[in-house]
């Protein structure tokens, strides 16, 4: 059986030398028109959650991750896992659901590498308006001061947000707000909402969605958040409000160069720009060999219902030439 979070911990420890370090990288381009090779994907199974790989109900090629609340009663199978089925030690529950896939081990990049993402994805339609917190589409660094993602496409009930993290620097902050989440792109205005705020999974940081005009966008110049919370050294720009992706297909693109120094978030939905984040994004360095990778599905706090989300159309390259060839997907 392959390793994938111990040698996580592992490396957390220790470091990790990335054999992309010291040259170019070569594009990943993903189809999911069959299991992905597990060289460049890990499959996390668990009792709550189900995969399928290939034509999804309408024909089209997907990764489609499903997750279910949690059985109460745990059959497990002899390989498993702390976190996941497959590994040979003892399974425990975290207290959340999840149903993920992660880039694998020989595929992560060194924290700060400029590199651009392209995905398709479609969240399940059915998700409830009290529904508490959805991730599906999250950056992570390994071997980090913190274990927040450092970048994330989070879901509070049907309001789609994208936030990124950094070490909470404010003045007067409580002893326990060691992590600022800040708001880089909404479905709503960013002059709606502060900035950053303290970290809060399930915090509601801006007016119900169902206040959104049906045919909104920014026409004036780009938006900034007029209150900046506990966010220091970033600034947010908005030029387009996110689209509605609950039962449809939106094509991402992401240019990122993430770290605690001179970082970069670009953001494109279905061809339109969305926004652009630079400043301060991530945590104080904490070790020589930090690496930074993507992992995608649904991440939730337990709840009574399931939960469908779909990724399709995977590229990622140092390239931006790779990710949009025809020059269609992220204008500037």
């Amino acid at each position: 059986m392959r390793s994938f979070l111990a040698p996580l911990m592992f490396a957390a420890l220790v470091g990790c030398t990335h054999a992309y370090a010291g040259g170019s990288t070569p594009a990943i381009k993903e189809s999911f028109s069959s299991e992905p090779s597990k060289d460049r994907w890990y499959v996390c199974h668990r009792p709550e959650n189900a995969f399928q790989f290939g034509p999804d109900s309408s024909g089209r090629n997907a990764m489609v991750a499903t997750v279910k609340p949690e059985p109460k009663v745990l059959t497990l199978r002899k390989d498993h896992h702390v976190g996941c089925l497959d590994e040979d030690s003892e399974y425990k529950r975290d207290g959340k659901e999840r149903a993920e896939i992660w880039e694998s081990r020989e595929t992560w990049l060194p924290l700060g590498t400029d590199v651009w993402y392209r995905f398709d994805m479609s969240v399940d339609e059915r998700l409830k308006p009290t529904a508490k917190r959805l991730v599906t589409g999250q950056w992570k660094e390994q071997g980090g001061a913190r274990g927040g993602p450092l970048l994330a496409q989070r879901f509070t009930g049907r309001h789609f947000t994208i936030t990124v993290e950094q070490d909470n620097l404010a003045p007067k902050k409580k002893a326990d707000e060691v992590l600022c989440r800040v708001l880089v792109a909404d479905q709503l205005p960013l002059s709606l909402s502060p900035a950053g705020w303290p970290h809060d999974d399930n915090a509601e940081i801006a007016p119900p969605i169902e206040q959104r005009m049906a045919t909104m966008g920014l026409t004036d110049g780009p938006v900034t958040a007029k209150d900046p919370g506990c966010a220091r050294g970033i600034v947010a720009e908005q030029y387009h409000v996110l689209p509605d992706p609950f039962g449809h297909w939106r094509t991402m693109v992401f240019h990122l160069k993430l770290g605690p120094d001179d970082a970069i978030v670009e953001i494109w939905a279905d061809g339109v720009k969305i926004g652009k984040t630079t400043g301060r994004i991530g945590y104080a360095k904490n070790g020589a060999d930090e690496n930074e990778y993507f992992k995608f599905g649904a991440y939730r706090d337990p709840e009574s219902f399931e939960t469908v989300v779909k990724l399709a159309n995977y590229v990622r390259s140092t390239s931006r030439k790779e990710v949009d060839p025809t020059e269609k997907l992220a204008p500037d």
